[in-house]
């Protein structure tokens, strides 16, 4: 498994500056300089090969290769470039590993689904305990009468006002 990136925000504002700002033509190039990159990706293993002959990238198909590979999925230019990168395993067949952004020269990872939805559970589950905690600090119990609450004046009193708050 690859490592956590998501807390990694990268920049490389003189490569920016070189190079005349982002465009689609350029940004897996500015992609390629980042610590997000895979040196060992289809895109990278055809770059190498193809840097010094005339036939540059644009003769070769990635589509045709089997491995991990790079793609813009999404842009609005120049401000936001998502790159997906992708496992291919056939000239049809791409699964895709993880999601990237690059939002004003900023290239960020994406967090994924699974690391989203745990966080906000365990949120959620902090606020119903926390909740929990409060509830039982008021509830008292006594072998004849059983539970009962135990309610402080001031509480009290806040609960009367919200109920007439809600019946008016």
């Amino acid at each position: 498994m690859d490592k956590d990136l998501t807390a990694i925000e990268w920049r490389s504002d003189q490569w920016i500056y070189q190079f005349g700002g982002l465009r689609p033509d350029n940004v897996l190039e500015y992609f390629s300089q980042s610590p997000f990159w895979d040196s060992s990706s289809n895109n990278a293993v055809l770059k190498m090969q193809t840097q010094f002959n005339a036939l540059q990238q644009g003769s070769y198909d990635l589509k045709n290769m089997v491995g991990v590979e790079f793609a813009v999925t999404h842009q609005e230019p120049p401000m936001l470039f998502i790159i997906t990168k992708f496992r291919r395993s056939s000239p049809t067949k791409v699964t895709p590993i993880a999601a990237y952004y690059i939002l004003d020269g900023n290239a960020y990872e994406a967090p994924s689904l699974h690391s989203i939805v745990s966080t906000r559970m365990l949120s959620s589950i902090k606020r119903v305990e926390s909740a929990f905690e409060i509830a039982r600090s008021h509830a008292v119990f006594h072998p004849s009468v059983g539970y009962s609450w135990n309610e402080s004046a001031e509480l009290k009193a806040a609960r009367k006002n919200a109920l007439k708050d809600f019946q008016s």
